[in-house]
């Protein structure tokens, strides 16, 4: 009967949390708990989504795999194997920890107006060119500094090591995750396949006071392999779930990853894995997603519990407090994560 109690108690609080969410602007919010799927709002129960920078997890572990096959060095230089990167103290694992001081490529390529970016395919080595022509923001090693231009960095590492596109690595993972609805876009794929909801977003993510559109359909070869995968929340939380279990890396290689450094009071980071201290105490590990129409979070904890939400427009973009709206995600999470 405890079970049930429990089980009742969170099935009744998430999807009052998503139902607030919504009310408050949102058009649409999806989560997984546990082995549960909640929506509120015109979205799908358990719909594909864009999970932007949940991608780089993905991304962590086929290079770690690569780690653990002796085909990369972990604390070598990253630029024997992504040339351009010219300062040969900045190793595989600050690149991975966003501790290199390779600046952030967005800034330079100007991503904030989805009608810049939308319709263009966008190579790897012009994003991580746009990256590289920008000062270093700091010395490799002296601190952390959230950047995607290093996993654009991973990406060209895990296809110089491998010697084929960072998509089979990344799919490689997913089918040793056993996700089902989980994948790499093809080249020019702008569309979602399956299920999905519309997204919305601003046209100028600089300025909340312009026009709202249909962010549906996107080329994500913008965030590459900093944040361009597909999923579903059901397979977000699988994922987390699985890759503390062991099941898709080594135990060395898993402890590496979990190597964090802080990022503030409530949060460290390692090799593309999160940590986030839990209102009833320990941690998650997971990672956040945001892309022109989607933000997403997803975690698991050490005693198997796991989530994730999406919502379907990035928090501000109907004008509410984009601060409340992610402490609204950051509660859905620890609810599932750590409810009775």
């Amino acid at each position: 009967m405890m079970f049930v109690a429990a089980l009742t108690a969170l099935s009744l609080a998430i999807p009052q949390q998503l139902d607030q969410i919504v009310q408050e602007g949102t058009p649409g919010v999806e989560a997984h708990a546990n082995g549960r799927n909640f929506a509120a709002g015109n979205v799908p129960v358990n719909g594909r989504v864009r999970i932007g920078s949940i991608t780089k997890s993905f991304v962590a572990v086929a290079t770690l795999q690569l780690v653990a096959d002796g085909k990369v060095e972990l604390d070598g230089p990253v630029n024997k194997y992504v040339p351009q990167v010219k300062d040969s103290r900045v190793t595989v694992r600050q690149v991975l920890q966003h501790t290199s001081g390779l600046p952030d490529y967005t800034r330079a390529l100007g991503v904030a107006k989805i009608g810049d970016v939308r319709n263009v395919h966008f190579e790897p080595h012009e994003l991580l060119d746009a990256g590289l022509k920008q000062q270093p923001s700091f010395q490799p090693g002296e601190k952390y500094e959230y950047s995607n231009t290093n996993y654009v960095v991973a990406g060209l590492l895990i296809q110089k090591a491998s010697g084929r596109p960072v998509g089979e690595a990344i799919q490689a993972v997913i089918s040793k995750a056993g996700l089902d609805h989980t994948y790499w876009p093809n080249q020019g794929e702008q569309r979602i396949r399956g299920r999905h909801a519309r997204a919305y977003a601003l046209s100028d993510l600089q300025d909340p006071k312009s026009e709202v559109v249909d962010a549906t359909e996107f080329d994500p070869s913008v965030a590459w392999a900093s944040g361009a995968m597909v999923s579903t929340p059901a397979d977000v939380a699988k994922f987390y779930k699985t890759l503390l279990k062991g099941g898709l890396l080594p135990a060395k290689q898993l402890d590496e990853m979990r190597r964090t450094v802080a990022v503030d009071e409530k949060s460290a980071y390692g090799l593309g894995l999160e940590s986030t201290k839990l209102s009833c105490g320990g941690v998650s590990w997971g990672h956040g997603g945001a892309i022109h129409g989607w933000a997403s979070l997803g975690a698991a904890t050490d005693n198997g519990r796991s989530a994730a939400v999406t919502l379907t427009a990035l928090p501000g973009t109907f004008g509410k407090d984009p601060a409340r709206t992610y402490q609204q995600i950051v509660q859905v999470m620890d609810t599932a994560l750590c409810k009775k």
